[in-house]
């Protein structure tokens, strides 16, 4: 039996280096839960030709909206767990949905596989240029002189943006009212239109619009300011320490169904890590008022509960009503 173990044991490490070293034979399929015109666009964008390079095949990206990424996450959680069906996921797809949503039919922390966090997206209040308030503290008097008169947009219920502005509204003592979208391209749209009149979300998303004068920004929730904005300030440089602190930044990673070969999972995660040392990759994520970050499997995948366990506690103390 010792025996039988051992080649067992040795013929399951054979097949999968053996997977490993033959992977990729095909195109790999990049499921982005949100629609076109999203940071979700933006992120893999940046290291995709270097990744093709390495790895031989096409990266094939489709989009699946819907249910604050849910319809995208399902997908990819029932596929087949070959290496061949990858998904960039938002903060909000593994550590937030599962609070927000009451008939989730799988689990994001069981079934789907980390495999490198890419990016952090420090967020940027943004105004219709129409609103009286060229400042943070302008529009926070302006939001309170007129409470529950002013809309704000997000991508989806349960994204970053969503709940990064509840949770600005909330410590500023605002009343706002949230009118979500299904990607952030149109949320960005309604603001430029003026049916809503601010939102919370990353550079990428919006750096045309700005350079335009389409939208205002305001302040950034960052520690420092953007390499990408260097005249818009800080929270805590426009005055408002307490909101840098509360309001948080969001993530996107790569992940993949549970299940998937971990010489698999590691060699895309080594492509993904080395695709980002370049430093002049790193610029262009720079100049897009985002983060690179490259880490192993192991390490995003390590923080995860921790970070499920206070998203949890933050929606409690919100009172978020699952849908």
């Amino acid at each position: 039996m010792r025996t039988l173990f051992l080649c067992f044991f040795s013929f399951c490490c054979f097949a999968g280096t053996a997977a490993a070293q033959d992977y990729p034979h095909k195109p790999i399929r990049l499921i982005i839960p949100f629609g076109p015109g999203s940071l979700a666009d933006a992120v893999p964008r940046l290291i995709q030709p270097a990744l093709e390079a390495k790895l031989g095949q096409r990266f094939v990206v489709e989009h699946r909206p819907g249910a604050g990424g849910n319809v995208g996450a399902q997908a990819v959680a029932s596929s087949p767990a070959d290496g061949y069906t990858l998904m960039m996921a938002a903060t909000n797809n593994l550590v937030i949905n599962q609070f927000v949503f009451r008939d989730m039919k799988f689990d994001p922390l069981a079934d789907l596989q980390p495999i490198s966090l890419i990016a952090e997206v420090p967020l940027i209040l943004q105004a219709h240029p129409g609103l009286p308030a060229a400042t943070l503290r302008e529009f926070i008097e302006h939001a309170r002189a007129h409470p529950g008169k002013l809309n704000y947009a997000s991508p989806s219920t349960g994204t970053i943006p969503h709940l990064a502005m509840e949770i600005f509204a909330r410590t500023a003592g605002l009343s706002l009212v949230h009118v979500p979208f299904k990607g952030g391209a149109p949320a960005m749209n309604a603001l430029i239109a003026n049916d809503v009149q601010a939102m919370l979300i990353g550079y990428a998303t919006t750096a045309g619009q700005i350079r335009a004068g389409q939208v205002r920004a305001l302040a950034v929730a960052s520690a420092a300011r953007l390499a990408a904005l260097p005249q818009t300030p800080t929270f805590a440089e426009a005055g408002f320490p307490d909101l840098q602190r509360a309001v948080p930044s969001n993530w996107w990673g790569m992940v993949a169904p549970r299940g998937t070969p971990a010489a698999v999972i590691q060699r895309m995660a080594d492509e993904i890590r080395a695709a980002l040392a370049d430093p002049g990759t790193r610029q262009k994520y720079e100049a897009l008022g985002l983060t690179p970050v490259g880490s192993s499997p192991e390490a995003f995948a390590g923080g995860l509960p921790e970070q499920a366990r206070k998203w949890e506690a933050v929606l409690k103390a919100m009172g978020t009503v699952t849908q």
